[in-house]
């Protein structure tokens, strides 16, 4: 009978933290190099779809054998390499890490946090062995953080996809502990920041309380959280029982600031379930030198931006204010993106690869986010549900029904049509191929039917205060629409895009040209030429002087009016009693109240 598996065993030690650098020293067994070895690292991370060749941040890749002998280590492609036979062989090479993002390395004299993907060459012919890793030589008080167990001063991993999968934080952290139904949790705190740590750790332990309790408890004993804080740094990535969390310290300067840090934390925790475990199966196990296209993200990502806010108010760890004007935002960028006549939510998740992590001009154009659409087809799907099963079933019972249905194993388009099927009796074909396969614009008549919720749309001029609205300059510029979005920044008055249809794309402009002069004013900035081309209201005929490429032209521009509109969420006065226990089953909060709206209708 075979015994265990010798373990991959990794030792990694610091060269210069201030300079970025940590080497690493793979011992690998002798098993596995008798006929030499081939070491491969990853060219992405699960969960950040972009080819991200971490290998730039590798070298010095040398090995030696057991009597400390150097062997042949010969560079294949730009991230494996041929290691000669050999006994007793040790692979050692440097890690650079600058990149502070839940995504790459960083390293400095203060922290290092490592992802997987990024640091670790592994055998490529024998993912599935098991690893040994320590960490030796780095300052006095550093501590470790990571999902990891650690057994006599070693992190033991079972294969190559949990140590992809297990970020590590390196420290002076501080570290929380809590439990919640029969899982023990830790948040390592990395950062100085405005809030309140007590007060972040408490929402987190009613955070996964309420997360745990959609699927009737938890499918890890341990999970870590690795928060970081760093000005204007956000972000987040999810792992099986851990995720990485970047947060600004300086956002607790808005009232807002706990509110949004608690939705990061809801959204990186419900992908536990979904695309950790609920995952298309295109998703894992993984080829990390290649993509893993999914026409699946739209539900991995953008329903868990749904699931998110749902929640945190079941958590109550946020009010429905801070829920509804997120939606309300959500929906005005929506209707404000051309691209999603262009591009459905199926499409746009295969598209991640070269779109998503590669925004351009033409990005919005020619494309949506799967993240932000697939939130409202989520909530839209919540409202449908809602509404055919009597308030009784939402997504959370969807989810709760994949869970059961299907657990660990992989998770099909099929079987979450299937599953909205079973719950709702209706035939999922049209909500598909009207919003997930298709490209119809989105409706919010179900949130009103479900939930007696009413999105309301408000142009420019109707937020005008009375007294602004009777000022014919005001109320002019609040109409006046050129199609223009100028790059942002303090530099001069770049066009960034240009809207299909608009006066601008009439007149002939477009990226990359500079805006010189409107009416014969000359404009320094992006907000200079903005408010010129606004002072001549719509159906005026405006000179605009531009730069394309060094080249100086001149554009009749034809000022339209503002087709733009503001999308705000409230509360419909006439709500039933049936609408309002449905709104209450979903988000687990008191109806609220309605509210006027805001602003006056100008002439």
């Amino acid at each position: 009978m075979a015994g265990p598996r010798i373990p991959l065993q990794a030792v990694l030690r610091p060269l210069d933290l201030a300079q970025h650098q940590i080497e690493v020293a793979l011992r690998l067994p002798d098993e596995a190099t008798a006929d030499g070895a081939v070491l491969a690292l990853p060219a992405w991370t699960p969960g950040s779809y972009l080819i991200r060749d971490y290998a730039r941040f590798v070298d010095r890749v040398e090995a030696t054998d057991g009597e400390g002998r150097r062997l042949e280590a010969v560079k294949l492609d730009k991230q494996r390499w041929r290691v000669a036979p050999g006994r007793g062989v040790t692979v050692r090479y440097r890690v650079y890490g600058n990149d502070l993002s839940v995504r790459t390395n960083h390293i400095d004299a203060r922290h290092a946090h490592l992802v997987g993907a990024a640091t670790f060459l592994h055998l490529e012919a024998d993912p599935g062995r098991p690893w040994e890793l320590r960490f030796e030589g780095f300052p006095g008080g550093w501590r470790v953080a990571t999902a990891l167990p650690e057994r006599d001063g070693a992190y033991h991993v079972a294969d190559y996809d949990t140590l992809v999968d297990s970020p590590v934080e390196l420290g002076t952290f501080r570290l929380r502990r809590f439990e919640a139904l029969g899982a023990a949790f830790e948040l390592a705190v990395t950062g100085e920041h405005g809030g309140d740590e007590a007060r972040i750790a408490a929402d987190a332990e009613r955070i996964v309380t309420a997360a745990g309790r959609i699927f009737g408890g938890f499918p890890f004993d341990r999970y870590v959280f690795l928060l970081t804080f760093s000005p204007k740094a956000g972000g987040g990535l999810e792992h099986r029982a851990s995720t990485s969390l970047l947060f600004d310290p300086f956002a607790f300067e808005k009232p807002d600031g706990h509110w949004r840090l608690n939705a990061l934390v809801a959204h990186e925790f419900f992908h536990a379930w979904n695309v950790k475990r609920l995952h298309d199966p295109a998703l894992g196990p993984f080829d990390y030198a290649r993509e893993a296209y999914t026409r699946l993200l739209w539900f991995h990502e953008g329903f868990t931006s749904c699931l998110e806010d749902v929640i945190c108010l079941r958590a109550g760890v946020v009010p429905w204010s801070f829920v509804a004007k997120g939606i309300g935002q959500a929906w005005t960028r929506l209707s404000q993106t051309p691209g999603r006549f262009e591009q459905s939510l199926e499409e746009a998740s295969f598209d991640a690869w070269i779109r998503a992590y590669k925004p351009s001009e033409f990005s919005p154009l020619a494309g949506v986010d799967y993240y932000g659409k697939g939130q409202l087809v989520g909530l839209l799907m919540e409202a449908a549900l809602r509404e055919a099963t009597g308030g009784r079933a939402g997504l959370p019972e969807l989810f709760a029904k994949l869970w059961r249905d299907r657990g660990e194993g992989p998770l099909t388009d099929a079987e979450v049509r299937a599953a909205f099927q079973a719950l709702t009796g209706d035939d999922p074909a049209p909500f598909w191929e009207a919003w997930i396969r298709g490209r119809q614009e989105l409706d919010p008549a179900p949130l009103r039917r479900a939930f007696g919720l009413v999105l309301e749309p408000q142009a420019p001029w109707e937020a005008l205060s009375p007294d602004e609205a009777k000022d014919p300059a005001v109320l002019r510029r609040a109409r006046a629409w050129t199609g223009i979005a100028f790059a942002s920044g303090a530099g001069p008055a770049l066009v960034q895009t240009v809207a299909p249809g608009s006066p601008a794309e009439a007149a002939g402009l477009a990226h990359p040209m500079e805006v010189l002069a409107v009416a014969g004013w000359r404009v320094a900035s992006a907000t200079e030429a903005a408010a010129r081309l606004a002072d001549a209201g719509p159906g005026s005929e405006v000179e605009v002087l531009a730069a394309d490429r060094g080249r100086i032209l001149t554009a009749r521009l034809q000022v339209g009016e503002n087709p733009a509109r503001t999308w705000t969420l409230r509360a419909d006065a006439a709500a039933t009693e049936a609408q309002k226990a449905a709104f209450e089953a979903w988000t687990g909060q008191p109806f609220p109240a309605p509210e006027r709206r805001k602003g006056v209708k100008a002439p």
